[in-house]
């Protein structure tokens, strides 16, 4: 049986963030959130519980049928591109090995201010074919504030997301700190699942997966840190399966 993930034991009930349907899998423990909150109010969770990981060029797999033998790991998100040019170089391996080893697998893109939707989908959409996609597809939106106002940041990432649900038949998953969801995304983009970066729970945010930013776990296979996520307590790795 899973081990269940302790710091959003009850985050539904304490902030009625819910992305319907019940999490499988897990189990609860003695300390609620609400405990644990109290007791470690910046708690940044445990590297040793996590339900999927994300993969780019700077990670070594050894070996993926380690990776998936791992049974807390029920997803992996690979990087697949970045802007409009820039394709990661392991991608390609990588999707292959880790669908031969049985694990879901998602891609995620990049996106940047400095080239066009237009652009950046030709990039995605050359690089990511949607029959090897499991998962939703994910979009990193870490925008540069510098570059733009929050009317063209909007505007030009809505852009691309269309673009992307229209292409892939479901609509994306978006990655960004909690900062980002506040400042840019909260408002014009309440129909999207979130994917939080932050050190400690992202309790002021609806969000389906938490990625903490204050440290790595380490898995059986790979050489070095991962960067882990945990789903909301609501939420499950259902939410982001491509139905097929």
């Amino acid at each position: 049986m899973k081990k269940v993930l302790v710091f959003v034991a009850v985050c539904l009930a304490v902030f009625g963030m819910s992305c319907g349907g019940s999490k499988e899998g897990n189990t609860t423990t003695a300390k609620s959130y609400a405990e644990i909150r109290e007791e470690e109010p910046n708690y940044m969770g445990d590297s040793t519980i996590y339900d999927g990981i994300v993969l780019s060029h700077e990670n070594n797999v050894v070996d993926w049928d380690k990776v998936a033998q791992d049974s807390l790991v029920q997803f992996v998100y690979l990087k697949a591109t970045d802007g409009a040019s820039v394709q990661d170089s392991k991608y390609k391996k990588s999707l292959k090995a880790a669908r031969k080893a049985g694990l879901k697998v998602g891609s995620a893109h990049y996106f940047r201010m400095t080239s066009s939707p237009e652009d950046q989908f030709k990039n995605f959409k050359k690089t990511v074919k949607v029959e090897d996609q499991d998962l939703v597809p994910a979009v990193y939106a870490e925008c540069e504030f510098k570059r733009s106002s929050k009317e063209e940041f909007s505007a030009a990432l809505k852009s691309f997301l269309d673009k992307v649900e229209s292409y892939c038949g479901v609509k994306p998953i978006i990655c960004c700190s909690v900062g980002v969801y506040h400042k840019r995304l909260k408002k014009d983009f309440s129909d999207y699942m979130f994917w939080m970066s932050n050190p400690t729970i992202p309790s002021t945010a609806k969000y389906t997966l938490w990625q903490t930013d204050s440290y790595v776990g380490h898995i059986d296979g790979i050489d070095g840190g991962v960067d882990i996520s945990t789903f909301n307590d609501s939420c499950g790795v259902e939410n982001l399966l491509i139905k097929k």
